[in-house]
């Protein structure tokens, strides 16, 4: 069932206010009779599955601050997602849709949820659709009225088989399936109609797009730790081609993420995942015609001991935001969380263990933001300056490429993150958590 809920925020210092819920909420109902919670008690009857979505102000690179989170009791899992549209974010937990607005970034309010009768998983937005998928069934939602989701058409693959995952480029969604086919849909009007199938092979590691067509190119697994020349063919050289983003965010044959726009961005040959790879197209300025990949290498930990070297800091402490929002007694409202803070000593613990292993990460401008499975969240340069300054002949002309101030960390509580979403404007954050669980 769906339900309507409008969430009304307040500052920090005023009393809390909420809406009933009619009975047939979606949403936790009271128990009868049971008295309600005061704004600043933690409240204690939660529901037996949560899940937590926080923004993160991202402006100063420096110094990214979380400014709030919502609880909504509804359990998520590993592939459940976040996204976003100018004003909405759309959030799939396991068995729901949620729109929460976040046109007031600072203060998101939750709106609606539209239940599944099948566990969901990844979800993005192409038009006036969010396209959604489950285990062997792909859902567009129309969302021109954010206030009220209609579940569109449902797809299914060829045989009933299972997805891995997929993407949705311009008019098409390309989707991979678990018999390693990529099978490509046209998607004008709200229907999803199978145009064309392709068989992979079997070492195919990237999927880059033939410019206009919907047809693929495999870029093989590397035998080494080289990467392939031709990752850099495809980032292009003229800026027409540059400014279009010409991979697909499709998991590689040996499962890792990728996140592309005119750069390229993938996690590491290894499992569990503490260090990624990025690629730029070096265009030299003596031999116009003369372009190769420039590969960046993101290795966490070793990033964030060089800035605790720098900073002096053998301490950190994670702490929860000013103000947060749960469902209690059947109502959504503001509560003033008990101080809560951790602090942590750096060198009695392995970095890499302290932050865990990267979660999630997307690609906004030349800035690569990134979240790790213990609550930490990493702005980063897509390409390193020094790297660049290496290659081009100046200053002036590396600047482009590379943010000035230091990439900023944020150690935050709420919960382990799992998907992550920024804004075009890179602005704000969005992160879809798992709750904290009671032991680290």
């Amino acid at each position: 069932m769906t339900a309507t809920l409008l969430l009304s925020v307040i500052h920090i210092g005023c009393s809390s206010r909420s809406l009933e819920q009619n009975s047939q909420s979606i949403l936790e109902q009271p128990q009868e009779n049971a008295p309600e919670q005061p704004q600043k008690t933690v409240i204690s009857a939660k529901p037996k599955e949560t899940s937590i979505f926080s923004v993160i102000e991202i402006e100063d690179v420096e110094y990214p601050t979380l400014a709030v989170s919502i609880h909504l009791p509804f359990g998520v899992r590993p592939n459940n997602t976040v996204c976003l549209t100018e004003k909405h974010a759309y959030l799939t937990t396991k068995r729901h849709l949620h729109v929460i607005d976040v046109s007031i970034p600072q203060r998101p309010s939750y709106l609606t949820s539209l239940p599944f009768g099948n566990v969901i998983g990844k979800a993005l937005i192409t038009g006036h659709y969010v396209v959604i998928s489950g285990k062997k069934e792909l859902y567009l939602v129309n969302i021109e009225h954010p206030m009220s989701p209609v579940l569109g058409s449902t797809a299914h693959l060829p045989d009933q088989n299972t997805i891995k995952d997929f993407d949705v480029r311009e008019s098409h969604l390309y989707v991979l399936g678990a018999n390693d086919t990529l099978y490509v849909f046209s998607i004008d009007f709200g229907q999803a109609r199978l145009v064309k199938s392709i068989e992979l092979e079997k070492w195919w590691w990237l999927l880059s797009l033939k410019r206009g067509s919907p047809e693929v190119e495999q870029i093989r697994l590397p035998t080494s730790e080289n990467f392939p020349a031709e990752l850099g063919d495809p980032l292009g050289f003229e800026e027409p081609i540059m400014s279009e983003r010409q991979y697909l965010q499709i998991r590689s044959s040996k499962q890792e993420k990728v996140r592309a726009s005119i750069f390229l961005v993938v996690e590491s040959l290894r499992d569990p995942t503490y260090d990624l790879f990025s690629f730029d197209t070096y265009r030299s300025f003596d031999e116009p015609v003369f372009t190769r990949p420039l590969e960046g290498y993101h290795n966490l930990a070793l990033d964030f001991r060089t800035h605790l070297t720098e900073t002096e800091q053998k301490t950190l402490t994670r702490s929860t935001p000013a103000r947060a929002y749960a469902v209690a007694n059947g109502k959504m409202q503001e509560i003033r969380p008990e101080p809560a803070s951790e602090t942590m000593d750096v060198k009695a613990k392995r970095l890499k263990q302290l932050i865990g292993p990267v979660t999630d990460f997307q690609v906004s401008g030349y800035q690569l933001y990134i979240v790790t499975a213990n609550g930490f969240f990493f702005i980063r340069p897509v390409i390193n300056k020094h790297v660049l300054l290496t290659l081009y002949n100046s200053e002036e002309s590396t600047k482009p490429h590379w943010i000035e101030q230091n990439p900023g960390f944020l150690p935050f509580r709420m919960g382990r993150p799992i998907s992550l979403a920024v804004d075009e404007g890179g602005h704000y954050a969005y992160v879809l958590s798992h709750p904290e669980d009671s032991q680290r």
